[in-house]
C-alpha cells in the first residue's frame, strides 16, 4: 500500500522540514501541504520549502480550493514546482473545508462549481484556455500536465472524481464498509462515463495513530476526531450515518464544540469520550492501535480497494512517531 503525509508549517519551520525529510526518507510516496490560512502559513511558499527538503516524494497541496485563487494561478503555481522538483508534483482539489470562513464563504462549492474548477485547471496545464467566469483565458507555455485528484466522501464528488480526475482523496477510518462503499462509487461513475474504473486511484485520508495500545493511540488524535464529528455531520447525507442512539450525543458535541482547541487531550477530546462518540468517530476517519493492528486494518484497506493512504498530521503528541509507526506498519504487509 503505498503511503502519503499530509503536514504543514505552522508554528515550527524546523519541525516541518524535519517531517517532510523524515517522510521522505521513509519512502513515503506523497507529501501533501494544506491549504488552510487560518492556522498555517502559505501554501505553496510551503511546498517550496518541502521540494527543497525532499528528493523522491511527490507534493502536493491537500488540497487547495477554487475560493482562492483563479485556475491560471493555480496552475501556475503547481507547474512552477513541477518544474522546481523535476516532475514530483500532482494537484488535489477540494470543496472548501474551513477556507470558506477564512474568505468569509459560507456554502462549499456546490459539485458543479468543483467540476469547472477541476476542468478549467486540466485544461490550462494541458496547455490550453479556460472559459472562466465569463473570459476565455490564454493558452500558456510555462504548464505541465499533471495528475489531478479531488477530495471526495458525497456522491455527487465521489461520482465527479470517477468520471473527470486521476484520484480521489476520500475519509476514512476503521469501518471498512464504508470505504467499500466509496470505492463502488468511484468505480461505477468511472465505468458509467467510458473510463477504466481500475485507471483511477483512491486513497485513504485518516487520522492515525501508532502507539502500544489502542486506548493510547485514541487519545493522541482525540480532539482531531471530535472536530470531524462536530462539523461534517451535520449534512443530511451524514446525518443519516448516525445511529439513532447516538444522535442526541452528536448534537450535544455539536453544541459544545469549541473551534479554538485543539489539543491532546484538551476539552474536545475529553467531551467525545464522555459522549461516547470515540467508536463512532474511528469508523469515520481514524486509524488507531500498534503496529500490528494498524498494519492488519491497512491490509484490510488495501484489499477494499485503496491505493494508499494519508496520514494527517494534527496537532499530536509525537508527529515523527506517527511518521515513523504508519511506515513500519506499512513496511510489513509487503
Amino acid at each position: 500500500m503505498k503511503l502519503g503525509a499530509i503536514i504543514e508549517w505552522a508554528d515550527d519551520l524546523t519541525e516541518f522540514r524535519d517531517l517532510v525529510r523524515l517522510a521522505d526518507a521513509l519512502d513515503y510516496d506523497v507529501i501533501g501541504v494544506g491549504d488552510t490560512p487560518a492556522r498555517a502559513w502559505e501554501l505553496y511558499v510551503s511546498l517550496t520549502v518541502a521540494a527543497q527538503e525532499s528528493r523522491n516524494a511527490t507534493l502536493t497541496p491537500m488540497v487547495t480550493t477554487p475560493f482562492l485563487r483563479h485556475p491560471v494561478a493555480t496552475a501556475t503555481a503547481v507547474s512552477s514546482l513541477d518544474e522546481l522538483t523535476g516532475g514530483r508534483m500532482m494537484l488535489a482539489l477540494g470543496n472548501g473545508g474551513s477556507v470558506r470562513r477564512v474568505v468569509g464563504r459560507s456554502p462549499v462549492a456546490t459539485p458543479a462549481e468543483l467540476r469547472d474548477y477541476v476542468t478549467a485547471v486540466r485544461d490550462v496545464l494541458n496547455g490550453g484556455s479556460a472559459h472562466v467566469d465569463g473570459y476565455t483565458t490564454e493558452a500558456l507555455t510555462r504548464v505541465r500536465p499533471m495528475p489531478i485528484f479531488v477530495a471526495a466522501d458525497y456522491p455527487a464528488s465521489l461520482r465527479l472524481g470517477g468520471e473527470l480526475t486521476d484520484g480521489v482523496v476520500t475519509t476514512v477510518g476503521m469501518s471498512e464498509e464504508r470505504v467499500a462503499r466509496k470505492v463502488a462509487a468511484v468505480r461505477e461513475a468511472a465505468e458509467k462515463a467510458g473510463r477504466d474504473p481500475d485507471a483511477v486511484q483512491v486513497w485513504g485520508f485518516s487520522f492515525i495513530s501508532v502507539k502500544r495500545t489502542r486506548a493510547e493511540a485514541n487519545a493522541e488524535i482525540g480532539a482531531a476526531l471530535a472536530s470531524d464529528v462536530a462539523l461534517r455531520l451535520k449534512s443530511p447525507h451524514m446525518r443519516k450515518s448516525v445511529p439513532p442512539e447516538l444522535l442526541g450525543a452528536v448534537e450535544e458535541m455539536e453544541r459544545r464544540y469549541d473551534v479554538w482547541d485543539h489539543t491532546v487531550g484538551g476539552k474536545n477530546a475529553v467531551l467525545l469520550e464522555e459522549l461516547g462518540l470515540v467508536d463512532l468517530a474511528l469508523g469515520m476517519t481514524g486509524i488507531t492501535g500498534d503496529a500490528a493492528q494498524v498494519a492488519e486494518h491497512l491490509g484490510r484497506l488495501e484489499a477494499a480497494g485503496l491505493t494508499g493512504v494519508f496520514a494527517a498530521l494534527p496537532p499530536l503528541a509525537d508527529r515523527a512517531g506517527t511518521v515513523r509507526g504508519l511506515a513500519q506498519a506499512a513496511a510489513s504487509l509487503t
